[in-house]
């Protein structure tokens, strides 16, 4: 996935900021991280699947880069 199209698909989940929507991130058919974004705000919690571990990031470029990263870096057994 290029990061515009993961740049498109968080600026989507903040547009809607009103609404409880998860989006999940996956490769090869197994879900890597969720995102949301903080109701009534514009950051984004991205939840590791694999980890429990949650990150915070203001910025929709910051949390794709972040996001592209750590999706290309991930070794599935």
């Amino acid at each position: 996935m290029s990061l515009e199209s993961i740049k498109e698909i968080l600026e989507t989940v903040c547009f809607y900021n009103t609404v409880n929507i998860t989006q999940t991130f996956s490769k090869a058919k197994e879900a890597l991280f969720t995102v949301v974004c903080v109701k009534n705000t514009s950051t984004l919690e991205v939840t590791n699947l694999q980890t429990g571990a949650v990150e915070y990031f203001d910025s929709v470029e910051e949390a794709a880069i972040a996001i592209e990263k750590e999706i290309g870096a991930y070794n599935l057994a």
